[in-house]
This record gives structure tokens, C-alpha cells and sequence, in this order.
């Protein structure tokens, strides 16, 4: 039907369009996305502007999300209630931006919610974002998972190279955020479109200090070390609050120093800080010390106590740490709830419960077919 004709047609049957969307139809220039009329697809998908749509022909979304690998580490709090499967999204290019199911690209940056049972993430890719080019097979550099025949662990061999990589933490002193997808400050404001009235601080000064919204009640989670924190009031600082729970955040003591950190965790001895400080303090300060006069006589050894007393109290933290961090490798890692105990075969990877596994078709880790299973006991 000619194009006049559609227009008369539409104008007789008492159809109204947007001016600009009926004359770029009318045109030929319609962008192809813009073509999904349908109410899905205004329910499905993020709107973006036409300058965020020309960036995606340009460069990547989200360049840090390149590996599949840590698309899949974001959807570690994934809502068990919704039914797509965090490695089939990981897999189609998203990673977990929430808060709710909302998961985004990291090539064109299209945001997807909403899924349903019946969706294919890379169809559903495909038919919202058609002219992203990952999703149309060119090289953006995304960095896909090992599969089955190439990956080499084992049961004994995965146990062996988590105690191997607590051992090497302290020496390799690296490190990766928690929350990859989060580590911009705009995604993390993102989050809180639902922040609740009553919490008494602002989206803003928490997205700066590295938290995101967890979509429930006031509870926020720092995008590096995984630190949650709620119950906010009036006149907290979310730096402070960061420094003073989590002191050993690999993001806080980059973003504001060491000496910011020492300053919240001990006001009063703040200028404790270096052997010269402590001198210092003991000899001027020796009533209001309530040292005794032997150890004013001896502040390096005060000096050396407090030193000893510090390591202490690091060495506690970090076999907490590794003991956390044990707890969460034997950790289904599909409900986040019930310990491991299904060894998938052949792959041998030791990550999910027996509850959790007649759902699954594909390894979680490295998305190879599971042929069996075995039951594990672990002591």
C-alpha cells in the first residue's frame, strides 16, 4: 500500500502516532529499534537517547565486561524468583545491573526486565537491540568461557586452588570489585530509583562512596568489597561509615587514603601514625596519657606493643576473611542458600545442591553439558 494511502487510512480509522514517528516511517529513516511498537517492547526495554544509540556504533558500553566470566560474577545476587538463568544472560552479552531483573548490555548498553519463562536471552537480545554488534557476530573482543572439554579442574583440584589462592592473596596484594557491572558511579546512582523517603541520605553521596541499592528497605552493598550496610540516619557519612565497617575496602583506601581510614577507626589516636607521632605524644603528653613513667621513659616499646596489638587484630580479620570466603566456595552457588553438594559430570565442578540440580541443563561455571551427577560428602 502506498505510503500516502497508510496515512489516510490510519487518519479515517482514528489512529493517532506521534508526529516523528509516523513521518520517520513514512520516510524510510525509522531506526530499526525504534520499529518495536509493540507494548512489550515499551514494557521490555530501557529507553535510551539518540545519543546513547549512536554511541553504540561507535564503542563498547560497558569495555569492562568483556569476559563472560565477570558478566556471570554479577548475577550473584540474582533474584531466585525470576526465571532466566544468570549463564544464558551472561552468555547473550548482559550482566546484572538491578535493581529487580534489570540486566544490560555490555556492548550497545541496552537494558532489559521483566523475563519471562519463555525467553531466550540472545532472541531477546536480537529482536530489542538488532543493530548491537555483538549480538550480530562481530569482534567487540568479548572473551567467552571455557567450555567443558577445556577446562581442566577437578573436585580436588578446585578445592586446591582456592586454598592456593588464599595463601597467594597476602603476597599478590590484587584484587577485583565484587560487583564489576557496578563500578561506575552513574550505574551505581542508577540503583536508586526506589531508595525509600525515609532514609536520610542522599543517592548521590552514597553512589560516591561505592554503594548501589539493593532494592530492599535501606540495605545498600559497596560494589568493591561486598559490605552491606542500612538503618541510615540523619547526618551519616556514608565515607565514614565505609571507613569504620569496612576498613580494609580496597576501593575506600584508594578513593580517600590510609590516613582518612586510621582517623574513623581511632579518632583519639589518630596521630598515631608514625614512631616520630608516638614519641611525640608520649612525652607531651604523659598525664593525660595515663602512661606510667616507665613507659614514658620507653615510648618506642609503647610503640612496639601497639604494633604487635595491630597485627593482632589484622591477623584475626583475615582468618575471618579466609573463613568467609570458605563458607561462600562451599555455597550453592544457584540459591546462595544450601551447601554444595552435587559433583556435575563431566565437568567435575562442585557448585550447586541436590535441590538446586534437576533445574539445570548446563554447568554454571563453565556452561558444559551435564551428562550425571554424583553425590559429595563433605566433611
Amino acid at each position: 500500500m502506498p505510503a500516502a494511502n497508510v496515512r489516510e487510512h490510519l487518519i479515517a480509522t482514528g489512529v493517532r502516532f506521534v508526529t516523528d514517528v509516523l513521518n520517520g516511517f513514512l520516510s524510510g529513516r525509522w531506526d530499526m529499534e525504534e520499529r518495536l511498537s509493540l507494548a512489550g517492547a515499551q514494557r521490555r526495554r530501557e529507553s535510551c537517547s539518540p545519543e546513547e544509540r549512536r554511541n553504540r556504533h561507535s564503542h563498547l558500553s560497558q569495555s569492562s565486561m568483556r569476559s563472560e566470566e565477570k558478566r556471570l560474577r554479577t548475577f550473584r545476587h540474582w533474584p531466585a524468583t525470576v526465571p532466566a538463568f544468570p549463564e544464558d544472560l551472561a552468555a547473550a552479552g548482559f550482566f546484572f545491573l538491578g535493581p529487580d531483573d534489570r540486566v544490560k548490555c555490555f556492548c550497545c548498553g541496552g537494558v532489559l526486565y521483566d523475563w519471562l519463562a519463555e525467553d531466550d536471552p540472545i532472541a531477546e537480545h536480537k529482536k530489542f537491540f538488532p543493530t548491537c554488534r555483538f549480538i550480530q557476530g562481530k569482534d567487540v573482543g568479548n572473551r567467552p568461557m571455557l567450555h567443558a572439554e577445556e577446562t581442566l579442574d577437578c573436585v580436588d583440584g578446585q578445592f586446591l586452588s582456592t586454598l592456593q589462592g588464599l595463601s597467594m592473596e597476602g603476597a599478590s596484594g590484587e584484587s577485583q570489585p565484587e560487583y564489576p557491572g557496578m563500578e561506575l558511579e552513574s550505574d551505581r546512582l542508577t540503583t536508586f530509583g526506589n531508595w525509600p523517603t525515609y532514609a536520610r541520605v542522599s543517592p548521590e553521596s552514597l553512589a560516591r562512596a561505592g554503594f548501589f541499592y539493593t532494592g530492599e528497605r535501606d540495605y545498600v552493598r559497596c560494589f568493591y568489597c561486598d559490605g552491606a550496610l542500612s538503618n541510615w540516619e540523619r547526618g551519616d557519612d556514608p565515607w565514614m561509615e565505609h571507613a569504620r565497617w569496612f576498613p580494609r575496602c580496597k576501593f575506600l583506601l584508594q578513593s580517600r587514603g590510609r590516613d582518612f581510614v586510621n582517623a574513623v577507626q581511632d579518632p583519639d589516636n589518630a596521630s598515631l601514625a608514625s614512631p616520630e607521632n608516638t614519641v611525640h605524644w608520649v612525652e607531651q603528653q604523659p598525664e593525660s596519657s595515663g602512661v606510667s613513667p616507665q613507659r614514658e621513659q620507653h615510648p618506642c616499646r609503647r610503640r612496639q606493643l601497639e604494633l604487635e596489638h595491630a597485627r593482632e587484630q589484622e591477623s584475626a580479620l583475615s582468618v575471618e576473611e579466609k573463613l568467609r570466603r570458605l563458607q561462600e566456595e562451599r555455597m550453592c552457588k544457584v540459591c546462595m542458600d544450601k551447601d554444595v553438594s552435587i559433583v556435575l559430570v563431566p565437568c567435575g565442578h562442585l557448585v550447586v545442591c541436590t535441590e538446586c540440580v534437576p533445574n539445570l541443563r548446563h554447568c554454571p561455571i563453565c556452561r558444559g553439558a551435564i551428562r550425571d551427577t554424583i553425590k559429595a560428602f563433605l566433611s
